[in-house]
């Protein structure tokens, strides 16, 4: 098993978890919005977009959405760095959102998390 594979389970897992608990997920948008913390949300947003950019390889299923995630990952980062202040306004906004809109949210990170591992 590979570390892209690792990564992606471990989003589906990150996945099940908000969607059984949303009220952590409220909780750490909450203390990411304040100071510096948010630039942790960025660090592991590059980190995970290099893990699928440097771990496709011609085992994956599905090399092109990877890339893609990837791609989308450190784009991320580069948008929490860029804007720290829309960053901390949308992490501030899940951090007030309700449990339905919260689990409807974790439904999709579950299917796009599937989605990855089947690619890796």
């Amino acid at each position: 098993m590979n570390w892209l594979k690792i990564v992606a389970i471990l989003l589906v897992i990150d996945a099940i978890l908000i969607l059984f608990r949303p009220d952590l997920l409220k909780k750490y948008a909450a203390i990411m919005a304040e100071g510096v913390k948010i630039y942790i949300a960025a660090v592991l947003k590059a980190v995970v977009g290099t893990v699928f950019l440097f771990g496709v390889s011609d085992r994956c299923t599905l090399p092109q959405v990877i890339m893609i995630f990837g791609i989308l990952a450190i784009a991320g980062a580069v948008f929490i760095i860029a804007l720290p202040q829309k960053a901390r306004a949308i992490t501030k906004w899940i951090a007030v959102k309700n449990i339905f809109i919260l689990r409807l949210f974790a439904i999709i990170y579950l299917l796009v998390a599937a989605i990855l591992v089947y690619s890796a």
